[in-house]
């Protein structure tokens, strides 16, 4: 089934094409990603602050640099569903555990791809980046440090420059991401307004923005943390204890956009009882698997529709695309799980 496409979609590809304006370009050999644009880039600091750096940049050069990171992260996160595809339709046992974990790695790639995209994303700025920053600042300004920045694409200052805006946060990389896309998500549903969008595109963005509000904007790496890092909580196999449940329904039985919205849904509601991944760990595992396929939609038709737009080297969309089809992901245009 295809994905909803109405007012919201219409939001997130306005977003896009603003983010990555035409002229920006991807060089299939050697792609321009967010840090080699940093390092060989042209751009100036326009002003910093304790937290806050602002950049003067060409939009199509940082376009493109978003676009061809967003590009590898799909590659990230396409490996992470072939690899659950194949466990998943084997009769061998494998670690409900570790397919949780999977399924996160999953679901954080697309969900950073997605955050490039829209010009709206979380970077890990390491202390020789932070130097070479604060070294290019105006004398006598703040210098930068390292850590989890936001880089949010501003408004244009010329006909050839826009806005760059580099604000530090206090959360690590994975929880901030997942603050940054409950947010966008967020936004773009607030800008639309409730009730303009069609039904079923109005009910995917409420499932996924009710489960941050139900647990938490950080809650898929809250998941991951307690499911992998915590002893004895989800690896409870050998020793024969209940523990989650592995996800093998994907593959024995036909998934829909529909069902996995209603899935989301219920899901939400049976939370209200213990609103905790701690508390309800294999509920919040079925809401992460269901998050997962629907945000991979999402990101892999707006990364194409973007390509197909801005008429930009397809070499890298028709590599994947030849990916998909050899590892069996792709069937008939349909992405597995659907």
């Amino acid at each position: 089934m295809s994905l909803p496409q109405s007012a919201l979609w219409q939001r997130l590809r306005q977003r896009a094409l603003d983010a990555i304006p035409p002229g920006a370009n991807i060089d299939f050999k050697t792609p321009l990603t967010l840090a080699t644009w940093q390092a060989q880039g042209t751009y100036t600091i326009a002003s910093t602050a304790s937290a806050r750096f602002t950049i003067a940049a060409s939009p199509s050069d940082f376009g493109g640099a978003l676009l061809s990171d967003a590009a590898y992260h799909l590659d990230h996160a396409l490996e992470h569903q072939a690899s659950l595809m194949k466990t998943l339709s084997s009769p061998e046992w494998s670690s409900p555990a570790w397919q949780v974990v999977t399924f996160y790695y999953w679901s954080y790639f697309v969900a950073m791809a997605l955050s490039r995209m829209l010009g709206h994303t979380v970077w890990f700025v390491t202390p020789n980046v932070a130097k070479q920053f604060t070294m290019l600042a105006p004398s006598g300004s703040a210098s930068m440090s390292k850590g989890t920045y936001e880089v949010i694409c501003g408004p244009a200052l010329s006909a050839g420059t826009r806005e760059i805006l580099l604000v530090k946060r206090s959360r690590r990389v994975h929880e901030q991401l997942w603050t940054t896309i409950f947010g966008l998500i967020g936004d773009v549903y607030n800008e639309v307004g409730a009730g303009v969008a069609l039904p079923q595109e109005e009910r995917l963005f409420l499932a996924i923005i009710n489960s941050a509000r139900m647990l938490g904007d950080d809650w898929p790496s809250s998941l991951r943390n307690v499911v992998n890092y915590r002893p004895g909580f989800a690896y409870t196999a050998p020793r024969f204890r209940s523990g989650i449940d592995s996800f093998s329904y994907l593959s024995a039985q036909g998934q829909t956009i529909d069902g996995l919205i209603d899935r989301l849904e219920n899901n939400n509601i049976v939370m209200r009882a213990a609103p905790s991944v701690e508390a309800q760990p294999k509920v919040a595992a079925r809401m992460l698997v269901d998050l997962t396929i629907l945000i991979s939609r999402i990101a892999h038709a707006l990364h194409d529709e973007i390509v197909d737009r801005s008429g930009v080297d397809r070499r890298w969309l028709a590599s994947k695309n030849r990916f998909s089809q050899q590892r069996g992901l792709l069937v008939a245009g349909t992405p597995w799980p659907c």
